[in-house]
């Protein structure tokens, strides 16, 4: 097998343990009599200490393909399977503890709740984690430590962006899935590493 750091030499692979592996992946949205063809048969490999960054147009499938990487949809045909294990045929259960466990999202609208601060926005996903961190720290990571206690009405797009990478991260997840985490970010926090 051609190792991807002999393709890009700047690009190398911390592990040759493969985390996904998706064959033949499509999806299609019926809407009435209208087919949308979001995926046409993805294939893809993703290995251990990968950063991947997936680029297009809008409406290319990119939020349709994290979606079923991180079990929130399921494909009209083909598999995926996280670290061996075929996702596309998990039950409810499996899939709700594999969003639970092992998967960490970022959401391009962030989804956080109106009516907790910022705090308990993030603690809402480390009651439920294995081996989180702590709130407070996640959100010191991403530069809300002072804010902890402010609504996502008291604050901007760019600091609610960043409650939704903070309660991502506070997961401590084995795998983090990302749409659009930078878009409402200001420059200063884009580059940050926030």
């Amino acid at each position: 097998m051609k190792n991807r750091a002999d393709e890009n030499p700047i690009q190398t692979t911390a592990s040759e343990e493969t985390v996904f592996k998706a064959k033949g992946l499509k999806k299609v949205y019926e809407m009435g009599e209208v087919k949308v063809h979001a995926l046409r048969g993805v294939d893809l490999e993703l290995y251990s200490g990968e950063i991947i960054v997936l680029l297009g147009p809008s409406g290319s499938g990119k939020s349709t393909l994290l979606n079923i990487l991180g079990g929130l949809d399921t494909a009209t045909e083909g598999y995926v399977e996280y670290r061996g294990k075929d996702i596309t045929k998990a039950t409810e259960k499996e899939l709700t503890d594999y969003r639970r466990y092992h998967v960490g999202f970022v959401f391009q609208f962030y989804n956080l709740i109106p009516s907790l601060t910022a705090l308990e926005n993030v603690s809402v996903v480390t009651e439920i984690a294995k081996n989180p961190m702590k709130p407070e720290d996640a959100l010191s990571i991403v530069g809300l430590g002072e804010r902890l206690g402010h609504f996502p009405s008291q604050l901007s797009g760019g600091e609610q962006q960043r409650i939704a990478i903070a309660r991502a991260i506070a997961k401590n997840p084995e795998v983090l899935l990302c749409d659009e985490p930078t878009g409402a970010l200001d420059s200063s926090n884009r580059n940050s590493g926030a």
